[in-house]
C-alpha cells in the first residue's frame, strides 16, 4: 500500500516526543496496573475523531482522522492500529509522531479497504489474551465492537482503566498544563486590549487565536466572545457582532499546549463601569467563586465544593439562575476527563494531582453571565491556579 517505510527506523528522525522516556514507561506502568486489578490479560483502547487523547496520551501518536486502536498485552507488548492516513499513504499521516514499535497501518474505507480492517487488526494484536478489556467503548462504532467481539469473546468494558490512569497527572503533564495556563493568560491580554465599542466580536476572538499561535499553542476549543442579549445563553460563538457601550460581554477560551488543555472564563461590560444588575450579577460571581475555592483541597468532595456554592446565592435573588448541576470539569489531554463533571450530590473525592475547570456560574437570561473560570491544580495541600488573568477589567472604557 505505502511508497514510504513506516516502520520504527523509519519514524525515528521524525519523532520527537512530547514526554520522557521515564514518563512513557510510567503511563504505561499505570495502565498494567490497572489491567491487573481488573483481571485482564489485554486492553484494547479506541479512539476515534470525538477524542484522540487517551492514544496520545500512552503513544505519543496524534491521529489527524480516522480510527485508532491502542492494544496493550499482559506480556509488556503495545502494538497501535490506524486507518487515519491521508492517500492511503501513512508517512503522510502524523503515524511519525507514533513512539510504539509495532504500527499497523489499514487504509480505510476512504480509499477501498474493508471498514472493519483497523479493528480486525485490534483484534490480532490481542493474541491470545482470554479476558480483554474494551476502553472507549461508549464511542466505539458497532461496526468496529461486532469485529472485535467477534475474534475477543471476553472482550468487557474497561473504560476506568485508562480514565483512572489519566486522572493525577505527572510533574511533566502538570508542566505542560501550566504552559497552556500561561498561554490561556497571554490570550486574554490580547482579548482585552481589543475589547472595544465598535469592534467586531470576530476581531477579538482573532486577537485571542494569533496569541496562542505565536506561542506555540492552539485553541482547546473554539474561542467565546459573547456580547449583547446572547451574553445571558453562555456559550456562543463570534458572529460579526460589533460591540456597543454598555454591553455585557462572556468570554471562554482555552489553549491547547503539546495537547494539554486549559479552559477559563471571565465577564466584564463594554465601555463604562458595569453598573446596576451588572454590577451585582459581576459581584456575586466572585462571591460564589471564592466560596467553592475555599473548599478545593485534598479530602473535599465535588459536593463540598457545591455546598459551599450553595450557602452564596440560597434565598438571594440569583437562586434560581444559579447552576449547582454544573460548575466544572476535570480537565487534561481531553477538554472534558475524569473525575468527570463537578456538580451537587457528586461523592467525588479531591486528590493530588487532579486538574479541574472550576467555573461556578449565574447566567441571567437578557442580562449576562456571572462566571470566573479558571483552570486549578490540586496539590497536597491545597490547590493551585494554572490559569491567573485578573478577575475584573474594564473593557474599552
Amino acid at each position: 500500500m505505502t511508497r514510504l517505510s513506516h516502520d520504527l527506523a523509519a519514524r525515528r528522525p521524525y519523532l520527537t516526543p512530547d514526554f520522557s522516556d521515564a514518563e512513557y514507561d510510567r503511563r504505561l506502568h499505570a495502565v498494567r496496573a490497572g489491567m491487573a486489578a481488573a483481571g485482564l490479560d489485554a486492553l484494547v483502547v479506541y479512539c476515534g475523531p470525538a477524542s484522540y487523547a487517551s492514544v496520545r496520551w500512552l503513544t505519543n501518536y496524534q491521529p489527524i482522522g480516522g480510527n485508532t486502536f491502542a492494544v496493550i498485552r499482559e506480556d509488556g507488548g503495545i502494538t497501535v492500529t490506524t486507518d487515519g492516513v491521508l492517500h492511503a499513504e501513512p508517512m503522510h499521516s502524523m503515524v511519525w509522531t507514533c513512539r510504539a514499535a509495532d504500527l499497523r497501518c489499514a487504509a480505510g474505507p476512504v480509499y477501498g479497504g474493508a471498514p472493519e480492517e483497523v479493528a480486525t487488526l485490534a483484534a490480532a494484536a490481542a493474541g491470545t489474551a482470554r479476558r480483554v478489556g474494551l476502553a472507549g467503548s461508549l464511542a466505539i462504532p458497532q461496526r468496529f465492537y461486532a469485529a472485535l467481539a467477534a475474534d475477543l469473546p471476553g472482550l468487557v468494558p474497561a473504560d476506568s482503566v485508562v480514565a483512572n490512569a489519566r486522572m493525577i497527572k505527572s510533574a511533566e503533564e502538570i508542566d505542560a498544563m501550566e504552559q497552556s495556563g500561561k498561554i490561556a493568560d497571554a490570550a486574554f491580554e490580547a482579548v482585552f486590549a481589543a475589547l472595544a465599542p465598535g469592534v467586531a466580536d470576530t476581531d477579538v476572538a482573532a486577537a485571542a487565536v494569533a496569541a496562542m499561535l505565536r506561542r506555540g499553542a492552539i485553541e482547546s476549543f473554539r474561542t467565546c466572545v459573547v456580547a449583547g442579549p446572547l451574553a445571558g445563553l453562555k456559550h456562543s460563538y463570534p458572529r460579526g457582532h460589533i460591540l456597543a457601550a454598555g454591553e455585557m460581554v462572556f468570554l471562554d477560551l482555552g489553549a491547547s499546549f503539546k495537547g494539554y488543555c486549559s479552559d477559563t472564563s471571565r465577564t466584564c461590560t463594554i465601555g463604562p463601569p458595569a453598573r446596576r444588575d451588572a454590577a451585582d450579577l459581576l459581584a456575586v460571581s466572585a462571591e460564589i467563586y471564592a466560596a467553592g475555592m475555599a473548599e478545593m483541597r485534598p479530602g473535599r468532595t465535588v459536593d463540598d465544593v457545591a455546598q459551599a456554592l450553595l450557602r452564596v446565592v440560597r434565598g438571594s435573588r440569583w437562586e434560581p439562575d444559579f447552576y449547582p448541576g454544573g460548575f466544572g470539569h476535570g480537565v487534561g489531554l481531553d477538554l472534558f476527563e475524569a473525575p468527570g463533571g463537578l456538580f451537587a450530590g457528586s461523592t467525588a473525592e479531591l486528590r493530588p494531582g487532579m486538574t479541574l475547570a472550576y467555573e461556578p456560574m449565574v447566567v441571567v437570561e437578557g442580562l449576562g453571565t456571572g462566571v470566573i473560570e479558571d483552570t486549578v491544580l490540586i496539590t497536597e495541600t491545597g490547590h493551585r491556579l494554572l490559569t491567573n488573568s485578573p478577575h475584573r477589567r474594564e473593557a474599552g472604557a
